[in-house]
């Protein structure tokens, strides 16, 4: 088949690759890379301090983020109009949109094929959208489509990671992992309530949510940060990807005791990566990711158990603590095959390869009809 001439649209909150948080900015650089490296030829529309493969479209000079700018709005009006201005001249066959619904601006200006993969859960408005647009939509669950089913999605394609950067290890040390923005809907208080009733290390990694989102930033000052570097409770920073994949590696478990339908979550197939079960919640996209008793734990409740907090404590916090005591009881023997589970369960169903070979597969598809 003929090589493709592909548009990526890309947000521009944070570098790509990102230097730490951003875990949609991470999966635009993989692809970027991957299909450069197979000779199609790459245009990212994004800022300017983005490296990755192909040719970068600036946009702006530095990421919103990087120059502290709270307002994106504009940011991203302008962006759709250099990519009207553009497109026709760098004669491209399709675009991908990683960025929602502002490309939905595209529509009607260009007569190039718009792919959209949806990084964020979708809600009633973006759906109306999308589909008064008949939006062709790649979801990276199954689980993304429960609140929008009759949309038109393409495919279904999982998130990938590069197993080479998040190498196994058989041999971990004791303590427990929480990796992940610091805010309610990702369960870092529960992990940290779980860890304490254990009596367990537990180091956490993530991105403080800025002082600009109020909420979230608000719950970080009142249940999260008093309990940081207090006992066994260990903050090591939002860190670098380096430092990351040794977190992974060392760790007995990962908590992912999500309050939201995330969906995906890059955690859980890095940690996987690099041999290391996850403990979850069943919401979003875990009960696809993680093959419960195989590479971790799935830890159901109803969902009435998640209005309060009170009953969230109570039925979630004994759910983890139980499933981490299931961990700690293992022979050595089992707890080794379930960290070579999660390293075989990472290499066939989330490595970048996959994820590549699927979107490719997506593009010719639309291009054909």
């Amino acid at each position: 088949m003929r090589k493709l001439r592909i548009g990526q649209i890309a947000p521009l909150n944070v570098p790509i690759p990102p230097k730490k948080y951003g875990g949609t900015e991470r999966i635009i650089n993989a692809l970027c890379r991957g299909l450069s490296n197979r000779g199609h030829k790459i245009f990212l529309f994004a800022a300017a301090d983005a490296k990755t493969g192909g040719k970068i479209i600036p946009i702006i000079p530095k990421s919103l983020w990087t120059n502290k700018i709270k307002e994106a709005t504009p940011y991203y009006s302008y962006e759709m109009n250099v990519i009207l201005q553009k497109s026709p001249g760098l004669k491209l066959d399709i675009l991908h949109d990683h960025l929602g619904p502002f490309s939905l601006a595209l529509y009607g200006g260009l007569n190039i094929p718009i792919l959209h993969t949806l990084h964020v859960p979708i809600n009633k408005d973006r759906a109306w959208a999308y589909r008064k647009l008949n939006s062709k939509l790649i979801s990276i669950s199954n689980n993304q489509r429960k609140n929008a089913p009759r949309l038109n999605y393409v495919a279904t394609i999982y998130n990938g990671t590069d197993t080479n950067l998040f190498q196994f290890n058989p041999n971990p040390k004791d303590y427990l992992l929480f990796l992940g923005e610091l805010v309610e809907r990702k369960g870092v208080r529960e992990a940290i309530l779980a860890a304490k009733k254990l009596k367990l290390k537990l180091v956490i990694a993530g991105r403080v949510p800025l002082q600009t989102q109020r909420k979230d930033y608000s719950f970080f000052q009142k249940y999260v940060k008093p309990k940081l570097n207090r006992g066994r409770i260990e903050y090591a920073g939002e860190v670098a990807k380096e430092k990351v994949s040794k977190l992974y590696r060392d760790a007995k478990a990962t908590l992912f005791p999500i309050r939201w339908e995330e969906p995906f979550g890059l955690v859980m197939i890095e940690s996987m990566s690099c041999g290391t079960p996850i403990i979850a919640f069943a919401k979003g996209s875990v009960p696809e990711i993680i093959k419960d008793g195989e590479t971790g734990f799935i830890v159901n409740f109803s969902l009435s158990d998640i209005r309060g907090n009170w009953i969230i404590k109570k039925t979630g916090i004994e759910g983890l603590c139980k499933a981490v005591d299931r961990i700690y009881a293992m022979p050595e023997k089992e707890y080794r095959q379930m960290r070579e589970n999660c390293r075989k369960r990472a290499e066939k169903n989330f490595a970048i390869k996959r994820m590549v070979d699927e979107y490719e597969k997506v593009y010719y598809k639309i291009l054909r009809k």
